[in-house]
């Protein structure tokens, strides 16, 4: 029980009463037990509070003389019981007072019409992205406080909007409010290429936080990263482009991830490296430099070679490595379009047909899904189709045809280009097949289908790089400050899939979505042109951007201040 006062409409007089709260079901409702009276001022609300408080007191000195249960305490009197009550009442924490504008001072007055918006700034990667940079050890890498703030923004702005570092120190002035000479930005990368092989560590110690200190599966895939140049020197070379840049020298990236994505390390080397021989250097130099164990590596078909096969397995190491199935013998591609040697397994939601075969004493397994073949049988019309339509064009139409993927359906007769259907054929029979080749002997063949259909994971981590971060086109000439842009690409990526494997674990968000959310977390900068006086107003701050805060243990600053 307790005293409420509650205010009369359109009247000053104010009625007391006596409230308490009983249970209804599952419901708890507050009823007036007792109306104590009607007061005109505030004094006579005071009076009738105290009457109140001693009727409480009555009912319940009444209360436990009538219950059974016996105490040891001796009897309160009604005036003790009274007093005890008021005491209660004070100390009881209720509705904070209203703000009047007599209470506040007159140098914290602002008028809204003297108050001109300087900039807009993004809060939001600085206070999460900056939170996970700091927890990965990347701000312990250089020594000078402000080579620290300067490495800080540059990773942290690849975040927001990746662009050069000409562009990236006017987009920290404009949306930042973070001021840095541009020739600073250029000698920091300096500093950073020394620093690579500690960046390479710290990325995969966090990555060995999440994972409980173990890597049980390594996914491994190359891609190219081409320059605005046609100069070649010790790393920028001409090679087969995956982004179809011919006209322009690139460097080749090795990556390696886990199952979630989450980096485990990388390698730079010279365009025109053959992708096949990337995989023995890496391995033996991640073998030193994070001394990873015996884990599973999984690949793409690029990979396949016995010199690859075989260092693996005398490095003690397991792999699932996509096959190239129509370079096997005649004989064992005989068995593989043999539909007798396969036989019906589900695949979680999909099905499909398995068979296993021997291929140089290693596994090979090759499944057939229906959804593959109409999916490859769709890509060859629409070449065969594109064939047609060359075909009908006047002159000689194997000047037209260049695509090595073109050329597979021709052949050329009398200087005349033509539709070769044997070949159609041929290829048709091998629409809907995929095989892999693992020396893992235990365990049923979908599950080594299942860990290849994982390697999606690091093919998403190339998008990331190439498009959400925009490591490629690099700008860059000398050899060191290609090294250094490579690596503070990185140490993006690794703050970005960290802060997903985080958020994860609250809430179903892409990386994407979640750059996008922090991008918006904003604040305005305002000035007051008579004072001078400059404040900080938040932004909009949305439930996604809320609950990515909470994921993080952060709390937002929601209110107004002034910025000393």
């Amino acid at each position: 029980m307790y005293v409420r006062v509650v205010s009369t409409p359109n009247s000053p007089r104010k009625s007391v009463r006596v409230a308490g709260s009983i249970r209804q079901g599952y419901k708890v409702k507050q009823v007036i037990i007792h109306h104590v009276g009607i007061a005109s001022d505030d004094e006579e609300v005071e009076k009738l509070k105290r009457i109140g408080r001693e009727w409480i007191a009555k009912e319940l000195l009444r209360e436990e003389q009538v219950s059974k249960q016996l105490t040891l305490l001796p009897a309160e009197q009604v005036q003790e019981k009274a007093v005890l009550l008021e005491q209660a009442s004070d100390r009881r924490k209720g509705r904070k007072p209203k703000t009047t504008l007599q209470d506040i001072s007159s140098e914290d007055r602002v008028c809204l019409k003297d108050l001109v918006e300087e900039k807009r700034i993004i809060e939001g990667i600085h206070d999460v992205a900056g939170s996970m940079y700091e927890k990965i050890g990347y701000d312990a890498l250089l020594k000078r406080d402000k080579d620290k703030e300067m490495l800080k923004d540059l990773v942290l702005a690849r975040l927001a909007h990746p662009a050069s570092k000409y562009a990236t120190q006017k987009i920290l002035d404009k949306q930042f409010s973070i001021n840095h000479d541009l020739d600073s930005l250029y000698r920091l990368m300096d500093k950073v290429t020394p620093k690579i092989g500690e960046i390479k560590q710290m990325a995969c110690a966090q990555t060995l936080t999440w994972t409980n200190n173990t890597i049980d599966i390594l996914f491994f895939d190359c891609t190219t990263l081409y320059f605005e140049s046609t100069e070649v020197d010790e790393v920028r070379k001409f090679g087969y482009s995956k982004d179809h840049r011919f006209n322009t020298t690139q460097v080749v990236l090795a990556l390696a991830t886990n199952s979630d994505g989450l980096p485990i390390g990388y390698e730079l080397f010279e365009g025109n490296k053959a992708e096949v021989k990337t995989l023995l250097e890496c391995l033996n130099s991640w073998q030193s430099l994070f001394k990873i164990g015996t884990v599973c590596f999984v690949a793409d078909r690029a990979m396949m070679s016995d010199d690859n096969l075989k260092t693996l397995e005398e490095a003690g190491h397991r792999y699932v490595i996509a096959a190239k199935l129509r370079s096997m013998s005649a004989e064992l591609k005989a068995k593989i379009l043999d539909e007798k040697h396969y036989t019906v397994q589900s695949f979680g939601d999909d099905v499909g047909w398995v068979g296993e075969f021997k291929y140089q004493s290693r596994r090979l397994v090759v499944s057939y899904k229906t959804g593959r073949a109409k999916r490859d049988n769709h890509q060859r019309n629409q070449i065969v189709d594109k064939i047609r339509k060359r075909l009908g064009a006047i002159g000689k139409t194997e000047k037209l045809i260049s695509n090595k993927g073109v050329k597979k359906y021709t052949k050329s007769e009398q200087s005349q280009t033509l539709l070769d259907e044997s070949k159609i054929a041929l290829d048709a029979e091998w629409d809907g097949l995929h095989g892999v080749i693992s020396n893992i002997e235990e365990g049923p063949g979908t599950e080594l289908l299942k860990r290849y259909g994982r390697l999606w994971k690091i093919e998403e981590s190339f998008r990331l790089n190439k498009h959400t971060l925009s490591m490629r086109p690099i700008y860059h000439f000398k050899p060191e400050r290609i090294k250094a842009h490579i690596a503070i690409c990185y140490m993006a990526f690794s703050v970005l899939r960290s802060m997903e494997y985080v958020a994860k674990l609250t809430q179903k968000i892409t990386p994407q979505e979640l750059l996008s959310e922090l991008t918006n977390v904003q604040a305005s900068y305002y000035q007051n042109v008579k004072t001078g006086r400059r404040y900080r107003m938040p932004g909009a701050f949305s439930h996604a951007a809320s609950k990515i805060y909470r994921a993080f243990g952060l709390q937002r600053r929601n209110h107004a201040q002034e910025l000393i």
